[in-house]
């Protein structure tokens, strides 16, 4: 539930998940990993915005498995709230930065935090837990 009086960003993004590790991308000039995903276009349902967003940031296609929900918190990078619509996702293809606002994509190991890997509350607060909860990522 977005704060109250709160502006409202909406997101769409991608769990990819492979050998135990949690798909990120990083913008360039920043520090902090994202996810993989935007904002939908007008018109788009989300799972539409979801395949454009990866073809246009990774410049390849994408199998939406399924929704696992969605995610509220603060946003990392402006003031407001995002409420992030998070579904489970299987790329194909070869992953390349698509993207000229994007620096670099990793997948992140359990033990991001000890190799100085900053990740935003809504991934690290919500998103993780519950891949860990629904057994999709054993951490």
């Amino acid at each position: 539930m977005a704060e109250k009086g709160a502006r409202e960003i909406h997101k769409i993004i991608a769990v990819v998940i492979k050998d135990n590790e949690f798909l990120m991308v990083r913008k360039k000039g920043k520090d902090i990993w994202t996810s993989l995903g935007g904002k939908p276009e007008s018109g788009e349902t989300e799972e539409q915005a979801l395949r454009r967003e990866i073809k246009e940031e990774l410049g390849c296609e994408a199998d939406v498995i399924r929704k696992l929900g969605d995610f509220t918190d603060k946003a990392i990078f402006d003031d407001a709230m995002v409420r992030l619509s998070a579904y489970l996702v299987d790329l194909h293809g070869e992953l390349r930065i698509s993207d000229p606002e994007l620096e670099e994509f990793m997948f992140v190991p359990k033990d991001y935090r000890a190799k100085g890997v900053k990740l935003p509350p809504s991934i690290e607060n919500q998103i993780i837990p519950f891949c860990v909860h629904e057994r999709l990522l054993n951490w």
